[in-house]
């Protein structure tokens, strides 16, 4: 995997909507931390809007064109997750970003973007969009200045609980349950053989949640993979008249995942929830479910 080179204050930085509308409001909030280190740049055609897509798919594609290929950015941040960026990931060449590689930043729908730049070889960086930024604690804000200006590797998330107990290496991959599980059977999704893999959702039922984790079994994903971390599973829950009836999201996680024979650790700070902690997509990691942590053993910057 190539390590694209370490931002600095005052680098130019493209913010893309290649997803799902953004909500100027919250936007702002969070554009007005990251300008008071780095020289944001979008247009204000990221604020489009056709129905749940920001703007048509032309539009998406040639904004996010713009920016892996501008000369002056040393990184592209998404303004937000939602819907959108399988429809125009047929159209992104991997050679953009072999070729002047630069960190990625986004999560969520984003999980498919960054799985484009695994596919490219490059490493890239699984953390807030734009708009949730200006809600997280500044501890998570202050861990993407660092994981995107510092290389050094080091501890990433600590306090983890074991499902199943052991220790492996891997470089990371995953993201959002549901947009990995429509990456399998396509050729867009990257090697997963060996990776640490890990995973969050966001409202997702827990029968649904089931029946994910139950396609990436028969496809083979937990076969291929040395671990797996479990985050945030936001808003996992059944409708009231029938919550009695179902097991809990982090009960149907546990027991679809406790019979694998790889280490399996819960409670990471990652997700739609009130924590994302920046995590190194495709880097070197080191998962120790005994003493739960997820240690970088390479950063995401050179």
């Amino acid at each position: 995997m190539i390590v694209p080179p370490r931002l600095r204050p005052g680098d130019v930085v493209r913010i893309v909507a290649p997803s799902g509308p953004v909500p100027r409001p919250g936007f702002m909030a969070g554009a007005e931390r990251l300008a008071a280190r780095y020289q944001l740049r979008y247009d204000e055609a990221l604020f489009s809007r056709e129905g749940y897509l920001a703007g048509s798919d032309e539009r998406r594609l040639d904004e996010l064109r713009a920016a892996l290929t501008d000369p002056e950015a040393r990184a592209v941040i998404m303004a937000r997750g939602g819907y959108g960026l399988a429809r125009i990931l047929p159209f992104l060449d991997p050679a953009w970003l072999r070729a002047r590689p630069i960190p990625i930043v986004g999560f969520s729908d984003g999980t498919t973007l960054l799985a484009y730049a695994a596919r490219a070889g490059v490493v890239s960086v699984h953390g807030p969009v734009v708009t949730q930024l200006g809600s997280l604690p500044p501890e998570d804000h202050a861990g993407l200045i660092r994981l995107l200006e510092e290389p050094n590797p080091g501890l990433l998330l600590s306090d983890l609980e074991a499902v199943v107990p052991g220790r492996v290496r891997g470089r990371l991959m995953g993201g959002n349950l549901e947009v990995l599980s429509r990456l399998v059977g396509t050729p867009f999704l990257p090697d997963l053989g060996g990776a640490v893999l890990f995973i969050e959702d966001l409202g997702e039922r827990p029968y649904r949640v089931d029946r994910l984790l139950t396609h990436l079994d028969l496809a083979g994903l937990f076969s291929a993979v040395e671990g797996v971390v479990v985050g945030d599973f936001s808003g996992c829950v059944e409708p009231e008249a029938t919550r009695a009836q179902s097991p809990a999201a982090s009960e149907v996680i546990e027991d679809r995942l406790g019979r694998l024979a790889i280490p399996v650790v819960t409670g990471a700070r990652v997700g739609h929830g009130s924590r994302n902690v920046a995590l190194p997509y495709g880097a070197m990691v080191e998962l120790d479910a005994r003493f739960g942590t997820l240690t970088a053993l390479e950063g995401a910057v050179s």
